[in-house]
């Protein structure tokens, strides 16, 4: 959901606004004046700025002017008017407004498709921002083009090298590389050949001035994703990254998708499994302990027979957000089957996992529902493995204990 602000001096044109923005899923804060607007942005979050050319007290090119530095950095400004020109649009568009929309065209389908992108591209934008970004060139004018057009489109953490050995004796792994072809001591190809070798999934872009389907093809034959022709312009580097992001973050979904439950967005059976076999695997090499909580919803076939499955499903889903609230990152819940969880508590013993099961217990204990009648329970087991047990042995070990809960009334934690 996009924060808005729309800035109109025309009070029906600002409720017609108000309506679409509205009925498109957004929220919106409406002022007449430039000053309101600038005293708004001073203080709140503000996601896009729609503007008229004009107002009471100034017009757009003033607005954008006096905008906080921070904010004409990372909100993105569109205006809407009933004036045109080309020298207009080129003015506006040079003090970085998106788009420019008359208002003899605005409608609803028009705004939420601009929405839309503008949410997905916020998205990529956030993703973006918190990338590691490696830039190997031996040309120090290089480095510094790169180094500005990267920090005026909020990339933060970038790391510059002057030759190859630099980079890869840094020790440090990136999520994007930009690497140029022509270097001193190892050819480009060959830095990006030992650079995939270590890193298969990063985003690998080389930079050349050379072109040819040769040299092409032998850039993208060592493991480089993109090629880049030198000179480049702020707006072809950043269009390339964004491609390469794009494919970058699809494919880390459907790798999420693979070993994910699409109910409740935990892990699924398959891999809890095979991360309760690696974390056993641990115990018994280096003998660091490990907890696993097994959970069950009490009564849950009554919940489905009285207030029906998709009710049941809402109950599922908010287990599990009490659960993800309830344990460290380090942790890996995982959905067991049904209405049954599993928990691998790492690095935990026996007593730390029985506190986090129970915090676990009360938390799902004081949930409430949009059916006032509907209230819900979890029975847990607790236990800790031990050093040389096979995950089946520990997994049969902590539903005995699941059972043994559920035999002495329920909503409770045994361990």
């Amino acid at each position: 959901m996009l924060q808005i602000l729309h800035i109109d001096r025309s009070e029906l044109f600002r409720k017609v606004m108000q309506e679409i923005i509205l009925r498109c899923g957004h929220t919106v804060h409406s002022v007449a004046s430039k000053k309101e607007a600038l005293t708004y942005l001073s203080s709140n979050m503000v996601d896009l700025v729609i503007t008229a050319l004009e107002f009471d007290d100034g017009d757009a090119e003033s607005f954008i002017i006096d905008m906080p530095q921070s904010a004409k950095k990372e909100i993105p400004v569109v205006v809407v008017t009933s004036s045109d020109s080309l020298e207009l649009r080129e003015r506006l568009f040079s003090l970085g407004v998106v788009d420019y929309i008359l208002k003899s065209d605005v409608n609803e389908e028009h705004f939420k498709h601009f929405f839309a992108t503008l949410s997905a591209e916020d998205e990529l934008s956030r993703f973006m921002r918190d990338m590691k970004v490696a830039i190997l060139d031996d040309s120090p004018i290089i480095l510094k083009v790169v180094h500005r057009i990267l920090d005026m489109n909020g990339f933060q953490f970038m790391d510059f090298f002057g030759t190859p050995q630099e980079l890869l004796k840094s020790g440090k792994n990136y999520d994007l590389y930009l690497i140029d072809m022509v270097l001193p001591e190892l050819t480009g190809d060959k830095v990006i050949k030992e650079l995939r070798s270590m890193q298969p999934n990063a985003i690998i872009i080389s930079m050349s001035q050379f072109t040819g389907e040769k040299s092409i093809s032998t850039v993208l034959m060592a493991g480089a994703d993109d090629y880049i022709h030198k000179p480049f312009d702020a707006a072809s580097l950043l269009s390339r990254i964004k491609i390469n992001v794009r494919s970058y973050q699809y494919k880390k979904r459907l790798e999420l998708m693979a070993v994910t439950d699409g109910l409740t967005g935990l892990y699924n059976h398959r891999f809890i499994f095979e991360r309760l076999e690696e974390e056993t695997a641990k115990v018994s090499r280096y003998g660091r302990p490990l907890s696993v909580i097994m959970l069950d919803i009490d009564n849950f076939k009554r919940v489905n027979d009285t207030f029906g499955h998709r009710t049941g499903d809402e109950v599922i889903q908010s287990v599990a957000n009490s659960i993800i609230a309830n344990i460290r990152k380090t942790d890996v819940a995982g959905r067991y089957g049904g209405e049954e969880f599993l928990v691998l508590l790492p690095e935990t013993d026996l007593k730390a996992a029985q506190v986090v099961a129970e915090k676990i217990r009360s938390t799902v204990n004081q949930l409430s529902f949009a059916t006032s009648a509907l209230s819900v329970t979890i029975s847990a087991g607790v236990a800790e493995a031990e050093k040389g047990e096979t995950f089946e042995a520990l997994i049969t070990r902590v539903d005995t204990k699941l059972y043994q809960a559920k035999r002495n009334g329920k909503n409770r934690v045994e361990g």
